[in-house]
């Protein structure tokens, strides 16, 4: 199975616009939708995760699992799949990143073997 049959589902939520596997850097190893998008919001992405992880940390908090945000433009929701790679979903306003967390499990386990 690719990359981007792991996605697809994702994609398929209600109001997604775009799906990625990022490395530590931001940058896409596969992904579907709204490319543009995705190269604009992967790099802050990354940045966001990694400086909300050090404040969690340094919290106790722990490893940021998934982080949600909701935009007046649309949700982004991204999930840590390990060792700095993540899933990234955009969705617009309308879009609903709750039916995408099921297939975001699955594909985070899945990818999560691939790179271990």
């Amino acid at each position: 199975m690719s990359f981007e049959d792991l996605l697809r589902p994702v994609l398929a939520a209600p109001g997604a616009r775009a799906v990625a596997f990022l490395d530590p850097q931001g940058e896409a190893i596969a992904s579907l939708g709204d490319h543009e998008l995705l190269e604009t919001i992967g790099a802050y992405q990354s940045v966001w995760t990694t400086e909300l992880s050090r404040a969690a940390m340094g919290g106790g908090l722990g490893e940021v699992a998934e982080i949600d945000f909701d935009f007046d433009a649309g949700r982004v929701l991204a999930t840590a799949v390990r060792d700095g790679y993540f899933l990234l979903a955009l969705f617009g306003r309308d879009g609903v990143p709750s039916a995408a967390r099921p297939h975001l499990a699955a594909a985070r386990t899945r990818l999560a073997a691939e790179i271990g």
